[in-house]
């Protein structure tokens, strides 16, 4: 039997680049997802927690039937920033959101449980 061709060795220093691009390619794709808003997901009946702050509010989707539900969305305006559509006795949020070649607008008015 011919002797088998011996493989080439890959050198240290071409698997420890194979290693970072994995590890730098999922950081960026953890990055990108938890980006997502579930704002810009919300239905009317929603709803919603701030994860953030009043300055700057994080808001998720939850189950209404959780101590975590604190705000209900009454109304989506899509396409607009104006917050002057939601009525003076709710509480309205806008977000603006930049993707390649388009923005996302949208308002949400929601109603605060108590």
């Amino acid at each position: 039997m011919p002797p088998q061709p011996s493989r080439p060795s890959r050198s240290p220093k071409a698997v420890l680049k194979a290693i970072v691009a994995v590890v730098a390619l999922i950081g960026i794709g953890v990055i990108w997802v938890s980006s997502w808003s579930d704002a810009d997901n919300a239905e009317v009946g929603n709803c919603m927690k701030n994860e953030g702050n009043a300055i700057k509010p994080d808001l998720k989707v939850v189950d209404c039937g959780t101590a975590k539900a604190k705000y209900k969305v009454t109304a989506v305006h899509s396409n607009t920033t104006n917050m002057e559509l939601c009525p003076k006795n709710t509480t309205a949020y806008a977000e603006s959101q930049r993707h390649r070649r388009s923005t996302t607008r949208f308002v949400l008015c929601l109603e605060t449980l108590k």
